[in-house]
């Protein structure tokens, strides 16, 4: 098992729970160089992967359309949408037969439905990646690897500043864990929720 983290600082607590089937590597979605070390790695390594997740997701508050900043609109969307597009990409070939590519994401419902007027990139963000999450999916119809998008809940992250409504990494990661683990070919380009249903996208 690998766990590829963008942020240096968290990986000695990560690292700390490793186990001779846990191997942490860094991994900076914006950089092909961090993905292409990646890919050789788990191709000498194990020769292939079951799963791959892509969780990597950073958020710019913008309140009005005044605030968006373009520069850090377009690290955003290098992070958010590119980075596990540019991931899929290297990874695809590792992929074992009936393996699983799920993007972390958040429903998106029909734009003439959209009512929201802030966090304009991150939320363009995420229908981008619903996008090529399907995308991705139509084109791997006719194989036996399942690829979804899937929202793991409102989880107390970086993301929402920890906000004390959302649920505690450590009750809600078990559960989405068995969610992804459930995963089959009926999930094939679908955006799922955390009880195994499925988002009307």
């Amino acid at each position: 098992m690998f766990a590829a983290v963008r942020d240096p600082g968290r990986a000695p607590a990560l690292a700390a729970q490793a186990t001779d089937r846990l191997e942490v590597i860094p991994l900076d979605v914006r950089s092909q160089r961090d993905i292409d070390a990646a890919g050789e790695l788990v191709a000498s390594r194990c020769g292939g992967l079951d799963l791959l997740v892509n969780n990597a997701g950073i958020l710019h508050h913008s309140a009005r359309l005044a605030d968006v900043d373009g520069k850090q609109m377009l690290d955003l969307l290098s992070v958010n949408t590119v980075g596990p597009l540019l991931v899929a990409q290297r990874f695809l070939p590792l992929l074992r037969p009936a393996a699983r590519l799920v993007n972390i994401t958040m429903p998106t419902r029909a734009l003439g439905d959209l009512s929201r007027t802030e966090n304009h990139a991150f939320i363009a963000s995420r229908y981008a990646l619903n996008a090529l999450t399907r995308m991705i999916a139509v084109e791997l119809t006719d194989t036996s690897q399942v690829v979804a998008a899937l929202w793991p809940g409102y989880l107390r992250t970086d993301l929402n500043d920890h906000a004390e409504k959302a649920t505690p990494l450590d009750e809600a990661i078990p559960g989405v864990a068995d969610r992804i683990e459930q995963l089959g070919p009926a999930d094939h380009g679908a955006c799922v929720l955390p009880d195994g249903t499925h988002f009307p996208w």
